[in-house]
């Protein structure tokens, strides 16, 4: 692989590796494989993300987990607002409160694809 830029021999060996064992143990379109390339090429492994996303246990989310939360968002935003755009993508994550684009998430959303959990407001917490 021709990397975009300058990083030492044992850098792209290290990411190679990583880029070619992942994408045989990985179900991916072209496109993706694409953009996950791209991400490669660029220097990055294909176990970290462009936005800085962290899962459970200090764990960065894989590049193609984000990529595909991205494109989701993008294809079922497309002709709204960017004030509706961030709606969708705050419900999409289950940050928003709001009963009307959360139906519109659940009515865009598919069938394998379940909803993102939220605490309702009025629910206790246990150690509170």
């Amino acid at each position: 692989m021709k990397f975009n830029k300058h990083l030492s021999p044992e850098v792209e060996e290290l990411l190679t590796t990583q880029y070619k064992k992942y994408i045989k143990e990985t179900v991916m379109t072209k496109k993706e494989m694409r953009a996950l390339r791209e991400w490669v090429k660029d220097g990055h492994s294909v176990y970290e993300n462009s936005c800085g996303a962290w899962a459970d246990g200090q764990v960065p989310v894989e590049f193609l987990t984000v990529y595909r939360d991205e494109e989701y968002i993008r294809q079922h935003t497309k002709g709204m607002s960017p004030e509706e755009t961030r709606k969708f993508a705050l419900a999409y994550y289950g940050w928003d409160d709001d009963d009307e684009v959360i139906d519109q998430y659940l009515q865009n959303a598919p069938e394998d694809m379940t909803m993102p959990i939220c605490k309702e407001s009025d629910e206790e917490l246990p150690f509170s």
